[in-house]
């Protein structure tokens, strides 16, 4: 398991929402329930980072490894096609 530095160093697809009260929420898509909430957009990624930070922490103090992003690629299917190793990409194809 990697230790939490290198964990917090990758960038995962952050969505902000503001509610009806005016309040912000930042959240990582691709954590369930990893949010934070700001007067503004820059006060809840900013909380954003620290709720991150000690959610990393608590997993790896648990034995549980932190998700890593996935990359989404679109790649036109003519080029697809060209690749020499596509046979061992074609697991990660979506239609």
């Amino acid at each position: 398991m990697k230790k939490l530095k290198e964990y917090l160093k990758y960038n995962y697809s952050i969505r902000i929402v503001q509610y009806s009260d005016g309040v912000y929420c930042a959240e990582i898509e691709s954590i369930e329930g990893l949010c934070a909430y700001g007067k503004t957009p820059q006060e809840a990624l900013l909380q954003l980072q620290d709720v991150k930070e000690a959610a990393f922490e608590l997993m790896i103090k648990h034995g549980k490894e932190p998700p890593i992003p996935n990359v989404q690629l679109q790649i036109p299917i003519n080029i697809f096609e060209k690749f020499p190793y596509r046979s061992k990409l074609q697991q990660f194809v979506k239609v």
